[in-house]
């Protein structure tokens, strides 16, 4: 009986630790020969020195919720490209806590919706516009803030010319300046051309709740580098 009991809570425990992490670990170890990894921006964002920060490879297979996670990036027939490109530099500052305060901190995301993302027909819905935009500018003021949570206060969104589905377009997010709590950004969207079809600009504020979520992502990342970096050092010495 009692050993029936234990095998029980061994499988009970053993089901819930595979539910809850194998994403995780999935985003991590995944191939970054995806089909949705060609773009029209990936030769100049490479040149620039930009990278895809596993942070996020993980939040998209993250099992916490999540509106553009789980409801948008998660699904198959929503977005046919969605990459986000940190600064090189910057993502080894943010994982090793070296983020400081006049570091230029910017970023780009760039994204193909398909069909079933169109408002007018062929034409992208403004509210994935907004969301995305919005999601750019709250990771943004996040690590601008020191990884404080940060929340929207106010967001403007100029369209200036229709988004296509099935095209590829890039959102430049940046930092326009910290005052205390507030966070001001700016951001804009450009076709393969370079011409500017979305122009937005953002207040975010710094609170004491949520945040939970990248907490968790950023601690997996750095136990993960640290093993890698052990992993490495044991290599090298059986080489030399």
């Amino acid at each position: 009986m009692k050993k029936n009991i234990l095998l029980f809570g061994l499988a009970f425990v053993g089901g819930f630790t595979y539910e809850r992490y194998f994403p995780y670990v999935k985003a991590f170890i995944s191939d970054k020969g995806q089909k949705n990894d060609d773009h029209s921006f990936k030769s100049m964002l490479e040149q620039g020195n930009y990278i895809q920060p596993k942070v996020i490879d993980i939040m998209h297979s993250s099992p916490d919720k999540h509106f553009l996670h789980n409801f948008i990036a998660q699904h198959n027939e929503a977005l046919n490209v969605f990459k986000i490109y940190y600064p090189d530099k910057l993502e080894q500052k943010i994982y090793s806590d070296n983020l400081e305060s006049e570091d230029k901190i910017h970023l780009h995301f760039v994204f193909n919706a398909a069909d079933h993302l169109q408002g007018h027909s062929s034409i992208v819905h403004g509210g994935l516009l907004a969301t995305l935009i919005d999601n750019a500018f709250g990771q943004l003021s996040y690590l601008a803030s020191g990884q404080i949570p940060t929340a929207t206060a106010n967001l403007n969104i100029n369209y200036r010319k229709p988004v296509k589905t099935n095209h590829d377009y890039m959102i430049t997010a940046e930092i326009d300046k910290i005052e205390g709590r507030k966070v001001f950004l700016k951001a804009t969207i450009y076709d393969q051309d370079k011409t500017i079809c979305t122009e937005a600009t953002g207040l975010f504020l710094t609170v004491q709740w949520g945040g939970q979520m990248w907490k968790n992502a950023l601690d997996k990342i750095k136990e993960v580098t640290q093993i890698d970096d052990k992993i490495v050092k044991i290599d090298q010495k059986k080489k030399e």
